[in-house]
């Protein structure tokens, strides 16, 4: 699995880049919520990456935020979606935006997306609704975070799901962390104090 790539931006078009990582090319489909966000040309980039695997093809897709690869991830996993139409959905919509659309139950936002019709909007809101409800409740509000606070909490509940804890456990356990910490952590103070509430 290719969870990510670090290296040179070569090229880019609105829905396609290629990174150069130790002199090897890689193709990436990009959506262009992550296209308006790329550096310069020759420029170091890193994309969060999904690698999908079919009997002929090989496909990656890379994404600038984690929470971009998350709803591309959990949009594919619906039946009828694929990965060309979760891309137009990053690609129409901001994530939150999406969230609010499918907690709202919002037939009209989600019907302007282009290639969402009706009938796909309220499968997306059946099979999405309490999903991304109980998200919206584990996850902290960041938009009063820093950039860097807000790396060091999407990085500290990685390390604690690599330790083994469910996602909806280490992210209520990092939150915890943070009522306590408040404000100047870093990451290894996060970590530790949010393995205490474990």
């Amino acid at each position: 699995m290719i969870d990510s790539l670090t290296g040179i931006l070569k090229d880019k078009l609105p829905t396609y880049v290629l990174v150069e990582v130790n002199g090897v090319g890689y193709g990436v489909h990009v959506p262009l919520s992550t296209y308006h966000k790329l550096p310069q040309i020759s420029e170091e980039i890193r994309l969060f990456t999904h690698l999908t695997v079919r009997e002929d093809d090989l496909s990656l897709y890379g994404f600038y935020t984690p929470e971009e690869k998350r709803l591309f991830s959990t949009l594919i996993s619906i039946s009828g979606v694929g990965p060309r139409s979760a891309l137009t959905i990053l690609s129409s919509i901001e994530v939150s935006q999406f969230h609010q659309a499918i907690i709202k139950e919002d037939m009209t936002t989600l019907t302007s997306i282009s290639g969402i019709g009706k009938k796909t909007a309220q499968r997306l809101i059946l099979e999405l609704k309490d999903k991304l409800k109980e998200d919206a409740c584990l996850v902290r509000e960041l938009s009063s975070e820093t950039k860097s606070d807000k790396k060091n909490i999407e990085d500290a509940i990685l390390a604690l799901i690599s330790l083994g804890y469910k996602k909806d456990t280490a992210t209520q356990a990092t939150n915890k962390a943070l009522d306590i910490l408040k404000e100047g952590f870093d990451i290894e103070q996060l970590i530790k104090t949010a393995l205490k509430f474990l």
